[in-house]
């Protein structure tokens, strides 16, 4: 007979690989600084942050070399400093890098009923900022990006926000060749045949 713990742990691992396939990093720290949970993106994310090297495939060399960003934990620290009476939520802040393509909102959670410092939430994202960079991303296209390699996410989110093959090639600093071939495989995974449609598709 499967017990209630081991159907929530199921459960568990299987909301971990749904939230490991979004192109947003989420990323929850103690008071203290300490890392409590996040996605794959995340640990992407900081790493481009850090300017830590990545593998080919993108991701960081081991999951248990995650490094939260100085940057992003001393603005923690000033949020958790500057705590608002209890009760009143703290207004999110926002730090960006727009020539790294870099953002990020922070913001306090306080779980109800709990005593102690709030923990810290972060969604992290990374590539290039436009006017619409807070517009949400819907389900839709979430769950088309997911059939994508992070590299493809990389170029289709560009892809949205209007850049061309050759601006894409400069700021991934990959060549035109790559991004070229990279596009043929998000056209064949999308079902489209061309950019406009991927733009379509990813704006709903």
């Amino acid at each position: 007979m499967v017990t209630i713990e081991a159907k929530l742990r199921d459960l568990l691992e299987l909301a971990q690989h749904v939230l490991d396939d979004l192109p947003v990093g989420l990323l929850v720290l103690s008071a203290h600084g300490r890392p409590l949970w996040f996605n794959r993106e995340a640990e992407i994310v900081c790493a481009v942050w850090n300017r830590t090297t990545l593998r080919g495939d993108a991701l960081p060399l081991k999951r248990s070399e995650f490094a939260v960003p100085e940057v992003l934990w001393r603005e923690c620290q000033a949020m958790l400093a500057a705590e608002p009476a209890k009760g009143r939520s703290a207004e999110p802040h926002i730090i960006s890098e727009p020539e790294r393509g870099l953002h990020a909102v922070i913001r306090l959670l306080r779980r109800p009923g709990r005593t102690g410092p709030p923990a810290c939430y972060l969604q992290l994202d990374y590539r290039r900022p436009r006017g619409d960079r807070d517009r949400p991303i819907s389900p839709g296209a979430l769950s088309l990006l997911s059939r994508l390699t992070f590299r493809e996410r990389e170029v289709a989110l560009r892809i949205r926000d209007g850049l061309t093959t050759e601006e894409i090639s400069r700021e991934l600093r990959r060549s035109r060749l790559t991004i070229k071939t990279q596009l043929a495989g998000i056209f064949r995974k999308l079902g489209v045949a061309n950019r406009s449609r991927v733009t379509a598709m990813l704006n709903r």
